[in-house]
């Protein structure tokens, strides 16, 4: 009798065994320590930001301060996931982390009516998602998975501390707390405009490579990219008849304009370019190694090394000129 097939046969239950396959199977998608679907310049500003002393001690020691407080005030003003609480939500999170190979993180659900969700923590310390109230009701089961994917994602990569920077010198309050400070805000003015633009350009990569993650975690392309246009538009059932490939024609318009250039000061590519990213991911071998049931026999694959420097042309937002591969 095929053993296979035997419910009756021995099970494995040594947990050194376990430990020693998931391993193994963790580190097939590691390249150099780093996931195998990272985008390439994401990890070269990475390395760029970790080399300068100076600006990496300035972003720990920010989010050691903050992380700790903002954890606190999650705990008072939302609701931390669980098994018992919002376990839907949790199982979303327990499959992704476990998918990408991370420890489950800590999920709070806080109410705000805008489809959000964000990632905090200090190197590996301390790691949370937050996800609104508007992007808990205004996804899909799937599309939730989609973002939760992304946001595993940036734990994943260990973003960490210029992630959580990010995040943090968004932050309204933080910043009118800074202002408000005697003597320090004349001083620190310059420096974080520096700071807050090196990090947004690194930012815009970094969130390539997690929008693949949540790819990775969703198993569907479509699902994926609504997601992310609902984040733009807010969800909602409109939005069930949005042409995607139409919105995916507005890269061309966006890298021929000069307006272009304002997406300088975001620290996410536009939409319309991450749709596009995912697109372009959906089709590379490094994708179908994650995801072998996705792969049909008439569907091109490139490589990573192709499919990232075709990113390269409009995630740059220097460049004013793309070309679309035939696919």
């Amino acid at each position: 009798m095929d053993t296979k097939l035997n419910p009756t046969s021995p099970i494995d239950v040594d947990f050194g065994h376990y430990i020693a396959a998931r391993t193994q199977a963790q580190a097939a998608h590691l390249v150099g320590g780093v996931p195998d679907y990272a985008f390439s310049l994401d990890q070269k500003l990475l390395q760029e930001l970790r080399a300068i002393g100076p600006l990496r001690a300035a972003a720990k020691a920010l989010t050691s301060w903050v992380t700790p407080i903002q954890k606190q005030l999650f705990e008072m003003r939302g609701v931390a996931v669980g098994p018992n609480q919002y376990p839907e939500v949790y199982a979303l999170g327990e499959e992704c982390a476990r998918r990408l190979g991370i420890g489950i993180p800590q999920i709070y659900i806080h109410f705000d009516p805008a489809p959000n969700g964000f990632t905090y923590a200090t190197d590996d310390v301390n790691q949370m998602i937050v996800l609104t109230s508007g992007v808990v009701e205004n996804m899909t089961h799937d599309e939730l998975r989609a973002i939760i994917g992304h946001e595993c994602g940036h734990i994943h990569n260990q973003h960490g501390v210029y992630h959580t920077a990010v995040v943090l010198m968004t932050n309204v309050l933080l910043r009118t707390i800074i202002m408000s400070m005697p003597g320090v805000w004349p001083f620190l003015s310059v420096g974080l405009t520096a700071f807050q633009w090196a990090l947004n350009r690194w930012s815009r990569c970094s969130e390539v490579s997690c929008d693949r993650a949540g790819l990775i975690c969703s198993g569907n392309l479509e699902v994926s990219q609504l997601a992310l246009a609902k984040l733009t538009v807010g969800g909602g059932a409109v939005l069930k008849h949005i042409n995607l490939e139409q919105y995916l024609q507005q890269v061309h318009t966006i890298q021929s304009s000069v307006v272009r250039l304002a997406e300088l000061d975001m620290n996410h590519p536009l939409i319309p370019k991450r749709l596009e990213a995912l697109r372009l991911f959906a089709e590379c071998d490094v994708y179908h190694a994650w995801r072998p049931e996705t792969l049909t026999p008439d569907m091109p694959v490139r490589s990573k090394r192709e499919t990232d420097a075709t990113c390269e042309q409009f995630i740059s937002v220097l460049s004013s000129k793309y070309t679309r591969p035939e696919g």
